[in-house]
């Protein structure tokens, strides 16, 4: 029952969230976006003002009384001075590198004052991360690294924007929801180029060799999902295990990765796809890629392996 509430309050909040902070590609903060109330300090501050009020009521002392009305009053100065702090900041996204799925993205925003007033001791929290920048007088690049778990177009979550400036006593805070997007490959996973096409071969001598049907390679442990036609009968006979035959073919210099050559559902093809274009570009051997009826045309170098990363991480 709690867990339900709990839930349906998540959900809320949430939903509240995306109505009042939507994602976007720069913002700067206003009254809309900052939030304001007590940090633990100033929990205690009013506390202490309370207690000192009661004190001077109950003694009639008009010393303690007007104590605490200085306090109050500084209460009250403090709420303008720290809203001020962060108000009139321009949060804007600069670029979100390309990465792999279970990897990293390098997450650039810059953080522009307003006018001549110069905002101090400014704190951002991202995906367990924090930055305290002591003061901003010019436009500041600020970079995180944000968890990319699964392949797609990855939207980062929200970032924590606060600040207790001057004395701490309050806490004014944003939460924004950037919407430049990264775009995640997916994780490479070795596997078995089947039924390839070869664009233009060459000779032997400048071939790579991938795995085929042609010429017998290598005994391997079986994998299950493998053809039983593939496993060694004759070494299971003797007791030697279950191992199943390789094959390779000799594949020229030019290369068709082809999306239905590949075995398993469909991340793990993308997987397969992903590994084969990134050992293909360190053995200089130039490709193409075909996934259904989508393509990446023949190229070859760091480019065009980051084209086709890229392809890979927009695919559906």
């Amino acid at each position: 029952m709690i867990r339900t509430a709990q839930g349906w309050l998540k959900k809320k909040t949430q939903a509240w969230q995306n109505r009042r902070l939507p994602p976007v590609k720069q913002i700067r903060l206003t009254q809309r976006q900052v939030f304001i109330f007590l940090s633990k300090e100033g929990g205690l501050f009013v506390l202490m003002m309370a207690a000192i009020f009661v004190a001077g009521v109950n003694y009639a002392n008009n010393l303690i009384l007007g104590l605490c009305f200085f306090l109050g009053s500084v209460l009250i100065i403090v709420v303008h001075h720290t809203f001020n702090n962060l108000s009139g900041l321009l949060l804007e996204a600069v670029d979100a590198s390309d990465s792999e799925a279970g990897t990293v993205t390098n997450y650039r925003i810059r953080i522009t004052p307003h006018g001549r007033h110069v905002p101090h001791l400014i704190q951002l929290e991202w995906d367990g991360q924090t930055r305290i920048l002591n003061q901003i007088d010019r436009p500041t690049l600020v970079a995180f690294q944000l968890a990319t778990p699964t392949r797609g177009r990855f939207l980062p979550p929200r970032l924590g924007v606060s600040t207790v400036y001057p004395l701490g006593i309050l806490r004014a805070w944003t939460y924004i929801r950037f919407s430049e997007p990264a775009w995640v490959s997916p994780k490479p996973i070795e596997g078995l180029l089947q039924g390839q096409r070869v664009i233009s071969g060459e000779d032997d001598d400048a071939a790579t060799r991938v795995a085929g049907q042609d010429e017998f390679d290598e005994l391997r442990t079986f994998i299950e999902g493998e053809s039983l036609a593939r496993v060694s009968w004759g070494h299971l006979a003797r007791g030697q295990g279950v191992l199943t035959k390789r094959f390779s073919d000799a594949v020229g210099r030019e290369q068709l990765l082809d999306y239905d050559a590949m075995s398993g559902g469909h991340e793990l093809r993308l997987s397969q796809l992903a590994y084969w274009v990134k050992r293909l570009t360190e053995e200089q051997v130039a490709f193409g890629l075909k996934v259904r009826d989508q393509a990446v045309t023949l190229g070859s170098g760091f480019g065009h392996q980051t084209a086709a990363l890229r392809f890979l991480a927009e695919v559906e």
